[in-house]
């Protein structure tokens, strides 16, 4: 070998080096943060989605309408709005530990109490205390990962947190069908009754475990050595230099850049999709004539389908870099399972089929819309920002159950209502292409 070579070698081995050092950081950060933050996911999807299985029962016990359910279903949002953006300032200021403390503690009784509702009134008021109470969670947990992954790995740590949210209906589907089906009656409670109990509690739980176990920050992390911090600290502060996402940038700046808002918007139009999936999936499949028992395990199909591009997609976008195809791409895949699932709507396995390619399209969008904010705000900014995105984002919770549940009662199915989903999927995939500029995803 000759000295050139022996030169370049050496010349390699540093940044070889670095990148494993640094590989190991976030490999070590990723174990040690997302499987608690993924399990706080979980409960979250269960105990604002649990309504959507119980209604199964409860409509007919109580005599609730399909307008009455869309509305408590909706109702949730609105609460969840109006608290989103002080709650996550309020993160910003006292950690995630106290946060999800607060969040997690009060949701969860909230949720649990559920079981008490007998009049439209209770429903509401109970659904709207929740969307109160868990106000804050998911923006805040993303606006947390910013403080431990540059931008570059972030698509990857952002799908790990969504999987859980795409995870939960395998939990949520078999837990519910069981539950409802061999729990009805035992101690003078419905079915119902018992899921909301069941799935409340254990947020308590892990609201006390978060408190205890998580750190505010990186510089705060007993787990990590003195070396790692300086690395991390070092990695971040490249990566905002690198984007542009500078101090300069404040509150009132975030709530002036119209990136912001067009992006809230996208995330308006897949919200759409998700909870129209989430609150009405499994009236759909119980119209195919299924069981609550088999409706609970249908369900688990589209589940693992978006967990598995949630995945796949997230790597792929952070490896290439590329954000705007991967979104455009998932955004029409899942506005074509949308309009496919209307020509089976009389065979339930080719439209869970269908369901399953739209739920493998809207999750890998989400999870690639999220990784783009950080790349042009900085930490200063991130928090109101995230914020305002998810708000904009989580209306969509408020419009798509009572819109599915208007358009059902209009027209005798859900056909017109899986349209107007696939149309607002197809409309935020021309707005990532041809609207979002490339400042958005960190472009000069």
């Amino acid at each position: 070998m000759n000295t050139a070579t022996l030169d370049a070698a050496d010349a390699r081995a540093p940044a070889s080096a670095d990148a494993r050092d640094d590989a190991a950081l976030f490999r070590k950060i990723t174990w040690r943060l997302m499987p608690l933050l993924c399990a706080c996911y979980v409960l979250n999807y269960l105990d604002r989605t649990n309504v959507g299985y119980a209604q199964l029962q409860m409509k007919d016990q109580l005599g609730f309408s399909d307008a009455v359910f869309g509305l408590g279903a909706g109702i949730f949002f609105l609460g969840y709005a109006v608290f989103e953006i002080p709650s996550n300032l309020m993160l910003a200021k006292i950690g995630v530990r106290a946060t999800l403390l607060r969040i997690m503690g009060l949701w969860g009784l909230a949720s649990a109490a559920m079981m008490f509702a007998t009049t439209p009134t209770q429903f509401y008021v109970l659904r709207f205390l929740i969307g109160v109470f868990e106000a804050g969670f998911a923006p805040g947990v993303l606006f947390y990962l910013t403080l431990w992954f540059p931008s570059r790995r972030r698509a990857q740590a952002t799908a790990l947190f969504f999987m859980a949210f795409g995870a939960a209906p395998i939990v949520a589907g078999p837990i519910a069908g069981l539950t409802m089906t061999y729990l009805d009656g035992v101690l003078a409670l419905r079915g119902w009754q018992w899921l909301f109990l069941l799935e409340g509690l254990p947020s308590v739980l892990l609201g006390v475990i978060a408190f205890r176990t998580l750190s505010n920050s990186p510089a705060q992390a007993p787990w990590l050595s003195a070396a790692e911090k300086q690395r991390l600290a070092r990695l971040l502060a490249e990566d905002q230099a690198a984007h542009g996402a500078t101090g300069r940038h404040t509150f009132g700046a975030a709530m002036r850049d119209g990136r912001v808002w067009l992006i809230g918007f996208m995330s308006f139009l897949i919200i759409l999709g998700i909870y129209a999936l989430s609150f009405w999936q499994p009236t759909i499949l119980k119209s195919m004539g299924l069981s609550v028992l088999q409706i609970g395990f249908y369900s688990v199909l589209p589940a693992i389908a978006g967990i598995a591009a949630n995945i796949v997609v997230g790597r792929h976008s952070d490896r290439h870099q590329e954000r705007r195809w991967h979104f455009a791409l998932g955004a029409l895949a899942g506005a074509a399972g949308l309009a496919l699932t209307t020509f089976f709507m009389q065979s339930p396995i080719a439209a869970v089929l269908c369901l399953a390619l739209a739920s493998m399209g809207i999750s890998s969008a989400f999870t690639v819309l999220w990784a783009i904010p950080g790349s042009f705000m900085s930490k200063s900014a991130a928090a109101a920002g995230i914020a305002l995105i998810s708000t904009i984002g989580g209306s969509a919770g408020l419009v798509a159950p009572m819109m599915v549940g208007a358009l059902k009662t209009l027209t005798g199915g859900f056909t017109a209502s899986l349209y107007v989903l696939s149309g607002a999927l197809v409309l935020s995939a021309l707005l990532m292409l041809v609207a979002l500029p490339r400042s958005a995803l960190g472009q000069r």
